[in-house]
């Protein structure tokens, strides 16, 4: 949903929130939960990639002070929402301006969104398809 692209010394490290190895990511660099303006060693950039819409409607609301986990911890609620609850949710981002990921949160938890189920391509009884099958 959103890359981070987190620069300190001569190393990088790219990364897509939500992920489940954000203080793996931020160890590589050598730098522990940072706020996603960077810090005097560090900087930061953030790129909203996929769901655009959605991912340009929370980057645009982040405040300098969120830090890492608060962002990722966002992406992890919002990124496999309904379109109509993600439209909801940026409506509401918008009515009310809406700013900062601790606040964003909030709001996600208070609209109790759902996520949009996973479809599953096999019965419990089938077996995943062999090469043969898929082409």
């Amino acid at each position: 949903m959103i890359r981070f692209i987190i620069e300190k010394d001569n190393v990088s490290v790219a990364f897509d929130a939500p992920t489940d190895l954000l203080y793996d990511r931020l160890a590589f660099v050598r730098v522990g939960d940072i706020p996603i303006s960077g810090t005097d060693n560090a900087s930061v950039k953030l790129i909203p990639w996929a769901d655009v819409r959605l991912a340009e409607a929370i980057a645009e609301r982040f405040s300098d002070s969120d830090k890492m986990s608060e962002v990722n911890a966002l992406c992890e609620k919002v990124k496999h929402l309904r379109p109509s609850d993600e439209k909801a949710f940026i409506e509401r981002l918008e009515k009310e301006d809406i700013h900062g990921a601790a606040q964003m949160t909030d709001v996600a938890d208070e609209m109790g969104l759902k996520v949009a189920s996973e479809i599953n391509r096999y019965d419990e009884e089938d077996e995943e398809p062999t090469m043969e099958q898929r082409m």
